[in-house]
């Protein structure tokens, strides 16, 4: 059994499900206990000060799952998906929908036609990493709202994965973002947001299938980009380019031109670095300090389940991964703990909340992980992606 003393567990499905879905106006409920959806939006969910909650708990009391008191839970639904003008409800399973055997696929067809709202159910259990619950959201929201004959786009992008819980702030995608439409490509696309300007939050997802090719920044993307290809015969990319080496990889799989590359890669004093956190991300991290800042060995501890990452998929052009001998997959922390203490190692990259496991004076550079610190590490100042991930670590780990 893992024991944490310093750390809380990862967040896992229906939180997943919540990022996935926030932006998108819809209503995502919870079939959980009263307060289910509480520490979503309070501790997770630091979107939710924008404006009204979007994601609800069911409010079931012991007396409601004992008796099964379904026309409450789909009335309350209902009311509250009219009152606020929801664009969608997407039900999420809990360890309590598991446990009883909620038919949530029956409430499904019951709401939608009480409400004449798309409804639709994703099917976790609460005890799922969150990349599997967010992916299995992009899939239900992908199934409702895609539409099959959208015209195709030339040189057209979808952005899959994007949630906060590994991305943090939208504001850190900007330079992805920008680098993509100086290339020429048109976003069509954004997963999991809408893009600026549109009316229609849900316009990205309809138009998705007009896209030329898919860039998968995170984990809880590829089982979209997988259907995506097997549907619309989308080719699709793996990989959050992280500084300017990663830029230029990254940019050459997508078949666009590299970079101009006007900064020289800064050779630290570093010899081994350990990167903490959701594997894409990390992989991307552990390419920039090989590349552009010259440490001899970066090793990945993956706190989500890494084997996606590495999974041979038919259609993908590309994977901006490179898997060593030393690397993890583990979120146990007495694992992570003896790791970041073996002797060499000189460099931590990681989430704050990983520091107190530290037992010297090993180098630490902050990149907070949303699914692991919430909202206490949401407002730090840091970067990742493009030119703004190298001028972040560069100013980390060169000084001045």
């Amino acid at each position: 059994m893992k024991e944490y003393h310093h750390l809380l567990p990862l967040a896992t499905g229906y939180f997943g499900v919540s990022s996935a879905l926030y932006d998108f106006e819809g209503l995502v409920v919870v079939y959980g206990p009263a307060g289910g959806a509480w520490h979503i939006n309070i501790e997770d969910e630091p979107r939710w000060y924008r404006g009204p909650a979007t994601v609800v708990g069911a409010g079931l009391l012991e007396m409601d799952v004992i008796l099964g008191n379904d026309d409450k839970f789909i009335d309350n639904i209902v009311n509250t998906a009219k009152e606020l003008n929801s664009r969608f409800v997407a039900l999420s399973g809990t360890p309590i929908s598991e446990i009883i055997g909620t038919d949530l696929k029956g409430f499904v067809m019951t709401i939608e036609s009480r409400t004449n709202i798309p409804v639709f159910m994703v099917p976790t259990a609460g005890s799922e990493p969150y990349p599997e619950g967010s992916s299995k959201a992009l899939l239900a929201l992908a199934d409702k709202f895609m539409e099959p004959d959208t015209p195709k786009v030339p040189r057209g992008i979808n952005i899959l994965g994007a949630i906060h819980l590994t991305m943090g702030k939208e504001t850190h995608l900007a330079p992805l973002i920008e680098a993509l439409q100086e290339e020429r490509f048109e976003i069509v696309g954004m997963f999991s947001a809408p893009l600026p300007g549109q009316a229609d939050p849900l316009e990205g997802v309809r138009k998705a299938p007009g896209a030329t090719i898919n860039a998968v920044v995170s984990t809880s993307g590829l089982a979209l980009a997988e259907r995506m290809y097997a549907d619309y015969g989308i080719p699709f990319v793996v990989g959050m380019p992280v500084g300017l080496a990663g830029s230029n990889a990254f940019m050459d799989l997508l078949g666009g031109s590299k970079p101009d590359q006007s900064k020289v890669s800064e050779y630290t004093s570093y010899k081994r670095a350990l990167v903490i956190g959701e594997p894409v991300m990390s992989y991307g991290m552990k390419y920039c300090l090989t590349y552009d800042f010259g440490v001899d060995r970066v090793d990945v501890v993956s706190v989500t389940p890494n084997e996606p990452l590495f999974r041979k998929y038919e259609g993908c052009a590309g994977v901006l991964a490179e898997r060593g001998r030393f690397d993890h997959d583990t979120d146990d922390e007495g694992r992570i703990k003896e790791l970041m203490n073996e002797p060499g190692v000189d460099l931590i990259v990681a989430d704050p909340c990983y520091r107190p496991l530290l037992e010297g004076d090993t180098a630490f550079v902050s990149l907070p992980h949303t699914a692991m610190s919430a909202r206490i590490n949401w407002d730090m100042p840091y970067e990742y992606a493009m030119d703004k991930g190298y001028e972040y670590l560069a100013s980390q780990l060169l000084g001045d």
